[in-house]
């Protein structure tokens, strides 16, 4: 029978590898500061300092009355275990992703896999904020290609859909991107729905830009 120990150095031994998506390009799995994390090539996707971000906004959001959360972007799956772990939110999670050699990588090597309290859904996250009819309290967007946010999740289009998928009074935590000027920011802030409040974190953890938009008013 091997220890604790020996099982986590075994463990690190064979999980430094890479995986190969036609989404997201090379992903890797490895070793930090004895924590395993994901990695695109160019940055991190889950685990490290992506979840160290968006922890940080979390940390500025009421989760006492959060009874359902919306993740688009699943990536590793970090989010699911912060906010059952860090910040004691028990509430049933739906996941969407569209990667599915991210989903595999979730559930092999993080361990993150349907149950009762979380369902993952394999599909464009676009697509699902305009077709479901479900709403949610809390609606986490971490919707990267590598270092990029697709240009479509800052369409006007997609903010009037996604008006009808926060509750009233729910929170979204949209990680807007990576090095963005502040003309760049205010631009996307001026076709946002009237329903939102909105406070703005610029360089987070130096590069990231945060935004939680509160839901205050029906249109």
């Amino acid at each position: 029978m091997e220890n604790k120990s020996e099982k986590h150095q075994k463990d690190k031994a064979t999980t430094e590898r890479e995986y190969h998506s036609p989404i997201n390009g090379v992903l890797k799995v490895r070793w930090e500061k004895g924590k395993k994390i994901l990695d695109t090539e160019h940055t991190n996707y889950s685990y490290g300092s992506l979840e160290d971000v968006l922890n940080y906004g979390l940390d500025n959001i009421p989760l006492e009355n959060v009874n359902s959360v919306l993740l688009l972007g699943m990536g590793g799956g970090c989010m699911i275990s912060s906010l059952k772990n860090r910040y004691n939110c028990q509430a049933p999670v739906t996941a969407i992703e569209l990667d599915p050699m991210l989903i595999d990588i979730a559930e092999k090597e993080f361990g993150v896999v349907q149950s009762k309290n979380l369902s993952i859904l394999e599909t464009d996250a676009y697509q699902y904020i305009t077709e479901t009819k479900d709403s949610f309290d809390l609606i986490i967007i971490d919707i990267f290609i590598d270092l990029l946010v697709p240009e479509k999740f800052y369409k006007p289009e997609f903010w009037n859909a996604m008006t009808k998928v926060v509750n009233l009074n729910g929170f979204v935590l949209f990680n807007t991107g990576i090095d963005l000027t502040e003309e760049q920011v205010n631009d996307f802030l001026d076709t946002l729905p009237d329903c939102f409040l909105y406070q703005v974190m610029f360089e987070v953890f130096e590069s990231n830009t945060l935004i939680i938009l509160n839901k205050f008013s029906e249109e």
